[in-house]
């Protein structure tokens, strides 16, 4: 007879929460059409929508705007803006509340940027600025907030620390990088939805591949550890986002 073996709680965690095991996704190759790109990053738009890519931020930098009592804009960093519509986002609550803000967007990806342009046509409170988030040209606390939205993922463990403290020095009150939560129950949703939503061969390949680069809470921990950012929160926010600030006021 052979007997069940009892799974520890190591088992368990790793079952749902495997290791983390950095693989490029296409976008970041910078080889597909500008076309190609655009219609994947509208699928990302739409997952944006739909699984709270836009709330977390919005739930968290709300705070932030409503104290901002002074006449002079609220400034704020994203840090790898992608096609820019984090900061769209940002800047409709910041009008609905009555705050004046201005985002600069940085990107490294001339495609980005390119798209990034279209897509703030209508916001003049959102300048886009070509440079490297690991290289950052501004000076220390320029900012009030700085923010890094669904990008952390695509880094080293080494250049996400090197992130997070470039962009804690960027900014007078702090950070809030929004990213994903690695599990294997969504990689596994977002490989279905993938494949009914889309025919995108990037996001097909992409949005399974970012689940499964992401972090974990703990993990995040770590990050904040590494990075020396005191004091720190994490937040977990459904479906399998997570929230990580870093204030200093």
């Amino acid at each position: 007879m052979i007997w069940p073996v009892a799974l520890t709680a190591s088992d368990v965690k790793s079952l749902f929460f495997p290791l983390r095991n950095l693989r490029d996704e296409l976008l970041d190759l910078d080889e597909a059409s500008y076309e190609e790109v655009r219609d994947s990053l509208n699928d990302v738009t739409t997952v944006n929508r739909y699984l709270s890519g836009y709330r977390v931020l919005l739930h968290h930098t709300g705070e932030f705007l409503k104290k901002h009592q002074s006449d002079r804009p609220f400034t704020v960093l994203d840090a790898a803006t992608g096609s820019a519509d984090q900061p769209v986002a940002l800047v409709k609550l910041a009008r609905k509340l009555g705050v004046p803000i201005q985002v600069t967007a940085i990107d490294i990806n001339s495609k980005m940027l390119k798209m990034a342009k279209d897509e703030i046509c209508q916001y003049p409170e959102i300048r886009l600025v070509q440079c490297d988030v690991l290289a950052l040209p501004f000076k220390d606390e320029g900012f009030d907030l700085a923010v890094n939205n669904l990008s952390l993922h695509h880094f080293t463990w080494d250049n996400a620390v090197a992130i997070i403290k470039a962009i804690y020095k960027s900014a007078r009150l702090g950070f809030l990088i929004n990213d994903l939560h690695r599990s294997r129950i969504a990689h596994a949703v977002i490989f279905l939805l993938t494949r009914i939503f889309t025919r995108n061969r990037l996001t097909r390949y992409d949005a399974p591949v970012s689940v499964m680069n992401a972090f974990t809470p703990s993990e995040f921990c770590e990050l904040a550890m590494q990075a020396e950012i005191t004091p720190f929160e994490i937040h977990r926010h459904f479906p399998y986002r997570i929230a990580f600030l870093g204030k200093k006021k």
